[in-house]
């Protein structure tokens, strides 16, 4: 028993930061996966960068359409063009989270390594305790991010610098500047750190110059270079309160030179402080404090911001400063025998279990929102829709819908459409996900118009959910040619019917098979003869031989949008109905039949060949 157990803690020595940091980066992938599919990944980030790594493929360097320049133009990450042969062998936007999770948990990985060369035993405890970190988990959860994406270079910088391996350090902090401009800063700590506590002047003084100059060139000239000529960098509105340009900035510190101060020693400020060092057991990065000072430039850049997302610390902010936080922890616990610095690890796996209960966004702790992840039946309708869009289609859709579309040349937030509406081959619109920059009527009303419109193609429905192309072959119809008061002819009609999954499917056939309380749509196909100031309202009738209905509509045109009142010689409108059989209809033949009445008197209208009804369909109910 004895000898087993020995070789099972020997095996967790040797493999078990391996183990964890698999387990890791598996558990988050699923969590950002369903995350995607639920729906509550973002456009102007997930789905930018997702774009933008897409078309470098095809020679479109890190651009996207959907804010039409290149994504360096906000923040300098050409690091980002290396992942697009990814998209090349797995062309899954989904494959970004599993890069995304495995960059963090080479990260964990290459900070246990610091702690193992002086306790291997306590390493795998090391890495538990960095998973289990809630900063590390919100950085990695939130999104895909740029930044996110340095996390293992700027490890492995620290690994390097532990082990006194200066071009490996250099190696490694050159690719985690090409992840943001802002990494610029932790080379400055690096090079202040080397200048201070290891009294390396050369490769002190080359990384704070080379740190610094990256910095001012990237954000002065670079990122500029990317925008519309004349303009700053433009993260600048995050420190508005100091002014609005460098020279404002500037004037603001010689007028009141202890704003920054102030700034510094707020309450919500420290309370950030008090959320990122609970989990690390308070005190225990300070046992290598000299270590912090690498952070300390870009902590401090962090805590001056005016957002307060920024100097909370929250989303994936924090991720240039935790790495150096896990680094002095463990190179402070490394500077002590085992027996103490078994205990000290103890601590920390202590204060990182309660720092997961308080504020961990996982299953167990408190900020965890499980609607997040929680993939719904409207959700895979919409998933469904978005397979029905061909590869090579221009598309435009809502905000939480472009993520899923990203692998296109054009891809839009709609209505914002730089190419112009004529232009785009696809619309996907539901009035259940968020509409901005409209409102839930505004939506309704732009889907309204889309169905109104005979032009477009209403090529998939479900659930309120629209996949609308514009021109096409158009969906198949059913010729009427019935005309009413010589003002108003019925083209043609389609028909389409609510399968098992929820999703509308047109027939090209009849007559219309139905099961009891099915649900099917109508779409009538109006050409205005002549103008009309009458208003008149559609009813559609599924009915026995005895007349006895099953199913009924009654509406003015086009869901109301189109009144006849309205209409000019020559229009065309698609006038859209929904009807649902009744569950208690018997087996047996229907009819689909049509009438027109004045809306306000009731009165029924006749049809040209003198009939009040219009029969459209045979209808056969299953049993």
């Amino acid at each position: 028993m004895a000898r087993a157990a020995g070789r099972l803690n020997q095996l967790w020595q040797d493999y078990g930061i391996y183990v964890l940091a698999l387990l890791f980066t598996t558990v988050i992938t699923i969590f950002l996966v369903n995350k995607h599919n639920a729906f509550n990944t973002r456009t102007y980030d997930f789905a930018r960068f997702s774009q933008a790594i897409w078309n470098t493929l095809d020679g479109r360097f890190l651009i996207s359409s959907i804010d039409g320049r290149s994504i360096l133009g906000n923040h300098f990450s050409p690091y980002m063009a290396l992942l697009s042969p990814l998209l090349w062998i797995w062309p899954d936007e989904r494959v970004l989270f599993l890069v995304q999770a495995a960059s963090v948990a080479a990260a964990g990985l290459l900070l246990a390594l610091i702690l193992r060369r002086k306790h291997t035993a306590l390493a795998p405890w090391f890495l538990l305790a960095f998973f289990l970190n809630p900063a590390v988990q919100q950085i990695t959860l939130f999104e895909f991010r740029r930044v996110v994406l340095a996390l293992p270079f700027l490890a492995l910088a620290l690994y390097a610098l532990a082990e006194k391996r200066r071009w490996l350090m250099l190696l490694a902090l050159l690719l985690a500047l090409l992840s943001k401009e802002d990494i610029g800063l932790f080379v400055f700590g690096v090079g202040i750190f080397l200048l201070i506590f290891q009294r390396d002047w050369r490769w002190g003084a080359t990384m704070m110059i080379l740190g610094l100059a990256w910095s001012v060139v990237v954000s002065l000239w670079i990122i500029p270079a990317f925008r519309t000529p004349g303009t700053e960098y433009p993260q600048l509105f995050y420190f508005d309160y100091l002014g609005n340009s460098y020279e404002e900035i500037a004037a603001t510190l010689q007028r009141d030179p202890l704003i920054l101060p102030r700034q510094l020693i707020s309450l919500d400020r420290l309370s950030a402080l008090w959320r990122i060092f609970l989990p690390l057991g308070l005190f225990l990065p300070f046992l290598g404090a000299e270590w912090l000072l690498i952070a300390l430039p870009a902590l401090l850049l962090l805590l001056l911001s005016g957002d307060a997302e920024i100097y909370g610390l929250l989303k994936w902010y924090p991720a240039t400063i935790l790495p150096v936080f896990f680094a002095a922890t463990a190179v402070g616990i490394g500077q002590f025998q085992l027996s103490k610095a078994h205990w000290l690890t103890v601590w920390l796996l202590l204060a990182a279990l309660l720092g997961y209960w308080l504020y961990s966004p996982l299953p167990g702790g408190k900020q965890y929102e499980a609607d997040l992840y929680q993939v719904t039946d409207h959700d895979r309708l919409v998933l469904a829709m978005i397979e029905e869009v061909p590869q090579g289609a221009s598309v435009a859709t809502q905000p939480h819908y472009v993520p899923h579309l990203a692998q296109r040349e054009h891809l839009y937030h709609y209505p914002w459409i730089k190419i112009g509406r004529e232009n785009i081959d696809y619309f996907l619109l539901d009035p259940q996900s968020s509409p901005y920059p409209f409102s839930v009527d505004e939506i309704t009303a732009e889907i309204n118009s889309f169905l109104a419109d005979p032009t477009f193609t209403p090529i998939a429905e479900a659930d309120s959910i629209y996949l609308f192309q514009r021109g096409g072959a158009g969906e198949p119809t059913f010729s009427s040619g019935a005309v009413a008061e010589e003002a108003i002819q019925l083209q043609s009609f389609a028909i389409a019917v609510e399968d098992g999954s929820g999703i509308y499917r047109p027939l090209d056939q009849l007559p219309l098979i139905l099961n009891p309380g099915q649900r099917f749509r109508v779409s009538l196909y109006w050409q205005a003869l002549a103008a009309s100031e009458a208003e008149r309202t559609v009813s559609l009738r599924a009915a026995d031989g005895t007349g006895w209905l099953f199913a009924q509509h009654d509406g003015l045109p086009a869901l109301g949008s189109k009144p006849t009142s309205w209409w000019q010689t020559g229009q065309q409108v698609r006038d859209v109905h929904y009807l649902t059989l009744a569950p208690d209809t018997p087996a047996g033949p229907l009819s689909l039949n049509m009438l027109l009445y004045d809306t306000f008197s009731q009165e029924l209208i006749s049809w040209q060949d003198g009939q009040e009804v219009q029969h459209l369909a045979e209808i056969e109910v299953r049993p």
